[in-house]
């Protein structure tokens, strides 16, 4: 999967952070589903978001305040990818390479 960084950078400076968050997580459920269809890329909001990558029994979550969320969209268009994508690699989430410049971009 490949990136469009002016696109980004303009969703970035515009979205409101859970739109962006949103926005962020369907990219993240393509790239996963370019690996395996069964991935899933859940978003929910109780006090803080949770941010859920299933796979049929394995699940990997992670908890994101709106102030981190905020602080990472300020950051860079990507930050937040990046931000994501590291912590999931952290608790075991399998990461394919040399499939277009959005994950190498990440990681």
């Amino acid at each position: 999967m490949n990136v469009n960084r002016f696109a980004r950078s303009v969703m970035a400076k515009s979205y409101d952070g859970e739109s962006f968050l949103l926005h962020v997580a369907e990219v993240m459920e393509r790239q996963l589903k370019e690996w395996d269809a069964a991935y899933e890329v859940v978003v929910m909001k109780l006090i803080d978001y949770e941010v859920v990558i299933k796979k049929e029994n394995r699940s990997y979550e992670l908890l994101l305040t709106e102030k981190d969320l905020l602080l990472l969209q300020q950051t860079s268009p990507y930050a937040l990818d990046r931000y994501l994508w590291q912590a999931f690699e952290k608790q075991g989430l399998p990461i394919v390479r040399g499939n277009g410049d959005y994950i190498e971009s990440m990681i």
